[in-house]
């Protein structure tokens, strides 16, 4: 496969912050021409449903869901090892992932709003902090997923001390084995956003988190690999704050991958193309 970027934004705010990533990012991705895709929580999508109905319709983006509230699906146990704490917490930080019931409760609360709203079925969910291994381990939660019809998923998020960066080699399958081949797991690539960046990087693509995304796309274009890439609506109260800070870095990394001659596609589009290859 070409080398390829599929671009998803976990839209969980629910604040002013949801507007101005939304406007800034929208101007970014009609004025280059790449598809992306927003993973909203119902939560989010309540507060804003008029601005992202107005938004459905631009063939370049795709909707889907995050949860209702940003429950996880599972446990995470970060266990970084390298003396420094890890979201406030030290030698290590657990937080405990959701009950088969408050999945299936916020899944289909979630799949609800969305679906009513747009007047088309939500096919992709973004698992809440992300987890090892994705949900290889989880049957019981993949069928809960089928249940609702999601086909896409970015649950494979971490590595094995459940932080960061995700390693590449980990590209998109299907959950054959667990009995769920129509459900494609797209991962997370490298780090979730900056902020995992500055805790967990060594710094050696450079002092900036646009450095190590410029340096990351040589290594996977030379692979020939999948990037499945994540960004959040945070700290962007304004288009204005959006090119200035996190537009400015995506802009460049954009630029940077297209000049490179990467391939920007959707998942639903990615979704088709691994299936067709799957047999």
């Amino acid at each position: 496969m070409k080398p390829t970027i599929i671009v998803g934004y976990d839209v969980e705010t629910a604040s002013e912050s949801t507007v101005g990533f939304l406007e800034g990012a929208a101007a970014l991705h009609t004025r280059l021409g790449i598809p992306w895709a927003i993973y909203v929580t119902g939560e989010t999508f309540e507060k804003h449903a008029d601005m992202i109905a107005g938004m459905a319709s631009d063939p370049l983006l795709t909707v889907g869901q995050h949860t209702y509230s940003h429950v996880l699906l599972k446990t995470i146990y970060m266990t970084p090892q390298d003396g420094r704490p890890v979201h406030g917490s030290y030698p290590s930080f657990i937080k405990v992932g959701a009950s088969l019931d408050k999945i299936r409760e916020e899944l289909g609360r979630t799949q609800a709003l969305i679906e009513d709203t747009l007047a088309t079925r939500c096919r992709g969910l973004t698992g809440p902090w992300g987890y090892y291994r994705g949900l290889a381990d989880r049957p019981d939660i993949l069928a809960i997923i089928e249940e609702y019809g999601l086909c896409w998923i970015r649950t494979n998020a971490r590595e094995c001390r459940d932080c960061q960066p995700t390693p590449f080699t980990e590209q998109p399958f299907f959950y054959r084995d667990q009995g769920f081949p129509e459900i494609l797991e797209l991962g997370i690539h490298g780090y979730q956003d900056d902020f995992y960046w500055e805790r967990f990087d060594n710094r050696r693509y450079g002092d900036t988190y646009l450095d190590y995304l410029i340096g990351k796309l040589d290594e996977v274009l030379s692979a020939g690999q999948v990037w499945s890439f994540c960004s959040h609506d945070h700290g962007t109260p304004s288009k204005a704050v959006f090119d200035k800070t996190r537009g400015m870095w995506l802009k460049r990394f954009f630029d940077r991958a297209i000049e490179l001659g990467f391939r920007f596609v959707g998942p639903g589009q990615l979704y088709k193309e691994l299936q067709a290859g799957s047999g």
